[in-house]
């Protein structure tokens, strides 16, 4: 394996479509072989290894847009992983620009000092998407650019609708949390889920596992998923699966 291969990503061959009236999204997480997305303190993080975490580093160069729930904000890692590298890598597919962050949050809560809005280098400002009625800090508006869908929480349909018709995203990739994925996959708005299996145990009585919703789901209302593709890295499993219940792209 040439120095170039050793430092791709298991997925930078990808070739995905692009919606219309909303972005082709794809799920990306990670676990341990017990199902937990981290562990109870920071001091667990990060929880993959190396062929992973340089995989999720570039697995954004094929999106449009990046899609995060607030509470994964203050996790330690670098939100944009912006580098000249990757901004090449983007060019070759013909994405020109980089991709838009984008924050999901129903309460407002958030930190304006969290460092997803420090990153000066970077060229956009974080796009932070609340309620009509959601009260946001003014110091929040000054290091990201708010935008208000829906009434009392944010309309998910709606925010892919406004990605696609007013800021032009066509791909998207959500990063988590759970509580996100689990609202995005009941809305039919999920196209795929990538998850890579690391080799750890972390042993947690409830571990925070990669979807997690108000309840689970009825027995006969399951996510349908179908295997698209399975590749061994070292002790890491990466795998890609088709949303089967996805609603329409057009």
């Amino acid at each position: 394996m040439s120095e170039r291969e050793e430092q791709g990503g298991v997925y930078d061959d990808l070739k995905l479509p692009s919606g219309t009236w909303r972005p082709y999204t794809a799920i990306q997480m990670v676990m341990t072989v017990d199902g937990a997305i981290k562990g109870p303190t920071d001091d667990y993080w990060p929880i993959s290894l190396e062929a992973d975490q340089r995989t999720f580093r570039r697995f954004r160069m094929h999106f449009d847009a990046v899609l995060h729930g607030a509470r994964t904000l203050g996790m330690r890692i670098d939100r944009y992983m912006w580098s000249v590298e990757l901004q090449r890598e983007r060019q070759k597919r013909g994405l020109h620009e980089p991709p838009l962050f984008i924050v999901v949050s129903n309460s407002g809560q958030i930190d304006p000092n969290d460092r997803v809005f420090q990153r000066r280098s970077y060229p956009n400002a974080p796009l932070v998407v609340v309620a009509e009625t959601t009260d946001v800090a003014a110091s929040l508006s000054e290091v990201a650019e708010v935008v208000r869908i829906g009434d009392k929480r944010v309309d998910l349909e709606g925010l892919m609708r406004y990605l696609a018709a007013e800021r032009g995203v066509g791909r998207l990739v959500c990063e988590g949390g759970a509580i996100l994925n689990f609202h995005m996959l009941a809305a039919g708005l999920v196209d795929e889920f990538f998850i890579t299996v690391t080799p750890s145990i972390i042993g947690e009585p409830r571990p925070r596992t990669p979807v997690e919703g108000p309840a689970a789901l009825p027995h006969d209302q399951l996510q349908q998923l179908e295997l698209v593709s399975t590749v061994t890295y070292g002790d890491e499993v990466f795998l890609r699966y088709r949303v089967l219940d996805a609603g329409p792209l057009a």
